[in-house]
């Protein structure tokens, strides 16, 4: 049987010792990790006003929500 995106999502932060935040909140080091993106790299474009995905801010921290990870990583289309 194959897992859905949801449930590979879920298993690299469960090894990775990552729980996401109410809501599906995923701290920007691990999306980044998520999505082949050196943290620095999305970090800096989130900073810049270019972050390829919309975050949510808790204190001084970007989160980003699971369902905007699958949407990014599933999305084909140039």
């Amino acid at each position: 049987m194959m897992s859905s995106i949801e449930d590979e999502i879920a298993a690299r932060l469960a090894s990775a010792g990552i729980v996401p935040l109410i809501g599906g909140l995923v701290p920007e080091p691990a999306t980044a990790e998520l999505l082949g993106y050196a943290p620095s790299y999305l970090r800096r474009l989130a900073a810049d006003g270019l972050a390829p995905l919309p975050f949510v801010r808790r204190g001084n921290r970007r989160f980003y929500k699971i369902a905007d990870i699958v949407s990014f990583a599933t999305n084909t289309a140039a």
